[in-house]
């Protein structure tokens, strides 16, 4: 049985607490009943109500640590791990300790992902990790300013589209425009944090290429406001890469493990700490 013989559409608004007459005003709306929607809601509500500090500034490359928390949860061959740091792991970008180190890490990459340089770990970000372009051309069809004919595809790609699109509907009223922003910063970020970890990219290079995910970021009120994106973006890439509801929801209770271990955290994600690029008197730092 496919994932769409699984679940059926509501054409009604969500009961998500969002703005609800707006909802009702979108066209073609008709998002996928999985019970994902109302399992993210719930989280929503559970690490909004979370008691965290208030925003306090920090570095860039603090902040581009932070922006890369999942991937530092997760064991990278040749990168040292929380038990190998200190206090400020989640803060530091780290580097490979030698060049053992470095040359296992970049087998790694190029193994699991292809990467063997910059322009190819570039090249596997656009084409394989970034979700929110696909989103927002849903939400122009939703909000009535298609950005495309949808009469210009195929059979076969009109309907991968409009289940694509209404698959993604469910979390419209929960994330909004921000869609699934975080899950391309967070992964993006996090592969320029491996890049710059073994060598394949320089710091120059590395702050060049994260400039773009730390303005990107500024749409986000808090991390509890970006853990929820996050959360989103990975539930839309499991299933554009294959996952029925047994291993979207196993997906999901691992990344919102992880999620609650960074948010949990004085050193991370708890502490509240931000950086705002516009505020020149932490440019540099």
């Amino acid at each position: 049985m496919g994932i769409l013989e699984r679940f059926t559409k509501q054409d009604k608004a969500l009961e998500t607490g969002s703005d609800i007459s707006a909802v009702s005003q979108l066209k073609d709306f008709h998002p996928l009943d999985t019970g994902l929607s109302q399992t993210v809601l719930a989280l929503s509500a559970e690490f909004c109500g979370k008691v965290l500090p208030a925003r306090s500034p920090c570095s860039r490359e603090q902040f581009i640590s932070l922006l890369a928390g999942i991937s530092a949860l997760r064991k990278t061959p040749g990168i040292p791990g929380p038990d190998q740091s200190g206090s400020d792991y989640f803060t530091t970008l780290p580097r490979c300790v030698s060049p053992e180190a470095e040359a296992e890490c970049r087998t790694h990459l190029e193994k699991i992902f292809g990467i063997t340089d910059r322009q190819s770990l570039m090249g596997f970000c656009n084409d394989e990790i970034r979700c929110h372009p696909q989103y927002l051309d849903f939400e122009g069809f939703w909000e009535g300013r298609p950005p495309f004919d949808m009469a210009q595809l195929n059979k076969n790609a009109l309907e991968a589209f409009q289940i694509a699109r209404d698959f993604s509907a469910q979390f419209y009223p929960i994330v909004g425009h921000n869609g699934y922003l975080a899950w391309d910063i967070s992964e993006c970020v996090g592969h320029l944090r491996a890049g710059y970890a073994c060598g394949l990219l320089t710091r120059e290079e590395l702050d060049g290429m994260a400039e773009y995910w730390i303005v990107q970021a500024q749409v986000f009120k808090s991390w509890t406001d970006f853990a929820i994106s996050m959360i989103c973006g990975e539930l839309y890439w499991d299933f554009r890469h294959g996952s029925k509801l047994p291993e979207l929801t196993t997906g999901l209770d691992l990344w919102t493990r992880l999620i609650r271990i960074l948010l949990d955290n004085d050193t991370a994600w708890g502490s509240g700490m931000w950086y705002d690029p516009t505020d020149d008197t932490r440019q540099g730092k």
